[in-house]
């Protein structure tokens, strides 16, 4: 049997003598009389390769595959019943959409002020946040599954379909333990050229890895990595619990991460926070939210 000949009504019926455990009664849960019910049974188990019941004359009862299928079956189900009842309310709604990646330290560079200034201003409009790396923001907006997203980098690619604004520099901080005593001010980071650093991961952000790899560097050393983390909250926190030091955008000493202190780094290499977004089809929902970005994704006062 072709895979085209299956249709909804198959896993409807199957569904239907999964929760029975009757054909009689299944048949007329699905107002079908029962030999052409029992037919479209026979149907899905010769297209599956597999017996999806097992009866004898007192009873039905599913097998290991039954079992198994009843679950994949009843959420095909559910999501093509959705999708139907998305499309018959269709009114031009799945286009007022936004999909937005963000990092999670977007959360202390105004990302929630943003939200609810779009939402007060385009009720209509509605927004869905997905966190996510900034590599993984960019290649999910060139797939289409984002609109736009806050990356805390500079990000490399040369496709027509982005768009990109650089909102602003962001110095950077060493993150240290509240045991340490650094006087206030910049310091040089090469005083922490013995500590155990916790990094970013390359894999994550190439552009601080390097970034922070390049401040040690200009200060004459190489530092001992010995932990990397795909979040600055994780760094934060492991520094809290004294399992290194961690050289972090400025915006995170707003975490309130108790049992941390903040000390600003002698350099003049900074942080980066862009903006992307697509160049494709959801432009009229994208231009009203570019046009708040610039007032609330700020840095640091």
């Amino acid at each position: 049997m072709h895979k085209e000949a299956i249709e909804l009504r198959h896993l409807r019926y199957f569904v239907a003598l999964a929760e029975e455990l009757s054909f009689s009664r299944a048949a007329a849960r699905c107002n079908v009389s029962q030999p052409p019910f029992s037919v479209a049974i026979q149907q899905l188990e010769s297209f599956l390769g597999q017996k999806l019941i097992v009866r004898n004359s007192r009873n039905v009862e599913l097998s290991d595959a039954g079992r198994a299928f009843h679950f994949r079956a009843r959420n095909l189900l559910a999501q093509a019943s959705q999708s139907f009842d998305e499309m018959r309310g269709f009114d031009g709604a799945l286009r007022r959409r936004l999909n937005v990646g963000f990092h999670a330290s977007m959360i202390y560079r105004g990302l929630g002020s943003l939200m609810q200034a779009f939402r007060a201003a385009h009720p209509e409009v509605q927004v869905s946040l997905h966190e996510m790396s900034t590599i993984r923001q960019r290649d999910s907006i060139l797939r289409g599954d984002l609109d736009m997203g806050f990356a805390h980098s500079l990000v490399q690619h040369d496709s027509p379909r982005i768009g990109c604004v650089n909102l602003f520099r962001e110095r950077f901080l060493v993150c240290m333990p509240m045991s340490y005593r650094v006087p206030e001010g910049p310091v040089r980071i090469d005083r922490f050229r013995d500590e155990n650093f916790i990094i970013f991961n390359r894999e994550s952000s190439p552009f601080y890895f390097d970034t922070i790899l390049s401040i040690c560097s200009e200060a004459g050393f190489v530092p001992r990595i010995e932990h990397q983390v795909g979040q600055w909250l994780t760094a934060v926190s492991f520094v809290s619990t004294g399992m290194g030091i961690a050289v972090v955008p400025e915006c995170l000493s707003r975490t309130g991460t108790p049992g941390v202190a903040f000390r600003p780094i002698s350099t003049e290499i900074a942080s980066h926070v862009q903006c992307m977004y697509t160049l494709g089809d959801n432009g009229s929902q994208i231009a009203p939210m570019l046009e708040l970005v610039p007032k609330h994704i700020r840095p640091p006062a």
